[in-house]
């Protein structure tokens, strides 16, 4: 797994920016949730939610290891 962290203050909110196999995924928790904007640079990003962290960055991970298989169409 790689990863960096960094944070940011946005709309008083802190938003933990993460890295995984080259996407950048945007961590936030609103409410009891989190989110996950994910893309890769210069690309509309997608979202995810969970109810936890963990949670949330284990989805992302899957996700981008079945976009990055190789045969598949790129979307």
């Amino acid at each position: 797994m790689t990863g960096c962290a960094m944070s940011e203050t946005s709309r008083s909110e802190l938003t933990e920016v993460l890295e995984h196999r080259g996407y950048q995924i945007r961590l936030s928790q609103t409410g009891v949730d989190w989110i996950a904007f994910v893309a890769l640079p210069k690309q509309r990003p997608t979202l995810f939610m969970a109810p936890d962290r963990e949670a949330v960055i284990a989805i992302v991970h899957e996700w981008i290891d079945k976009e990055l298989q190789p045969g598949r169409d790129p979307a």
